[in-house]
C-alpha cells in the first residue's frame, strides 16, 4: 500500500466521538500535508488528546515517516480517550498497515495480533492481517485470512489480489483467477488485479469478467 493509499485508509476511520476540528484537520492534511501537519501539531500541544494525535498520526504517515506514524497510533490506542475496544483495534490494525509500509513486518504482525486480543469478531481485521501474511510469504493463512474477511462482509480489491498471489504460490491457478474476477468486479481499474490477470492468462487459464451483469442466455441455452 502507497503512503497516499495509507492516507486514506487511516481518514476513513475516525475516532469517537469525532469533533469539526477533527475533520477539519484531516481535510487540511489531504490538501497541503505539511501546513495540515503542523496544524496537527499546534493541536496536539494544545492538549487536543487522542483526535489531534490521530489526525497527526495521519500527517506523519502521509509526510513519509511511517515508523513515527506507527507509533503514534500504538500509543494513541493505550489512551483511555481513544474509545472502546473495537477502535482500538483499528488503531492498531492501522499501526500494522503503518509497519508495513517501512518493511517492519515483526512490528506489523505484534500490531496485529494485539489488535485481535481486543476485538476477536472484528472481521476487518482480517484484510490487514492478509497483508501482513502476504509480507511474509505464508500463502495459506492469506487465503484463509482472506476468506474469514469476505464471510465477515469485508472485502477490497488489493486483497483479493494477495489471495490470487497466495494461489499461484499454492499451485492453483484456477481460484487464483476466481480471486481476479472478484477483484475486477470490484474495482475494474486495479493494477495489481489487471497484471496478474496477464500473468495467469499466459499460463493458458481463461478470465471473463464482466462489469455489469452478465449476459443471459437464450432459453435454450446456447
Amino acid at each position: 500500500m502507497s503512503i497516499t493509499a495509507t492516507l486514506f485508509a487511516l481518514a476513513a476511520v475516525v475516532l469517537a466521538p469525532s469533533s469539526q476540528r477533527y475533520q477539519d484537520c484531516i481535510a487540511l492534511v489531504e490538501t497541503d500535508i505539511d501546513r495540515g501537519r503542523a496544524a496537527a501539531q499546534q493541536w496536539a500541544d494544545e492538549g487536543g488528546g487522542a483526535n489531534a494525535q490521530h489526525c497527526l498520526a495521519i500527517a506523519d504517515i502521509a509526510a513519509g515517516f511511517a515508523k513515527l506514524g506507527a507509533s503514534r497510533l500504538e500509543q494513541i490506542a493505550q489512551r483511555k480517550d481513544a474509545g472502546d475496544d473495537f477502535i482500538r483495534a483499528r488503531l492498531l490494525s492501522q499501526a500494522a498497515s503503518a509497519w508495513l509500509e517501512v518493511g517492519e513486518v515483526d512490528l506489523a504482525q505484534a500490531a496485529i495480533n494485539a489488535a485481535f486480543e481486543l476485538a476477536p469478531g472484528a472481521g476487518e481485521l482480517y484484510l490487514t492481517a492478509a497483508k501482513v501474511y502476504a509480507a511474509q510469504e505464508k500463502w495459506l493463512q492469506v487465503v484463509a485470512t482472506v476468506q474469514t474477511a469476505t464471510q465477515s462482509g469485508f472485502v477490497s480489491a488489493d486483497t483479493y489480489v494477495l489471495s490470487g498471489r497466495a494461489h499461484i504460490a499454492l499451485g492453483d491457478y484456477v481460484a487464483a483467477a476466481d480471486d481476479v474476477v472478484e477483484a475486477l468486479t470490484l474495482e475494474p481499474t486495479n493494477i495489481g488485479a489487471l497484471v496478474l490477470r496477464g500473468e495467469i492468462q499466459q499460463t493458458g487459464v481463461a478470465i471473463d469478467v464482466y462489469y455489469d451483469d452478465p449476459p443471459e442466455k437464450n432459453k435454450l441455452g446456447k
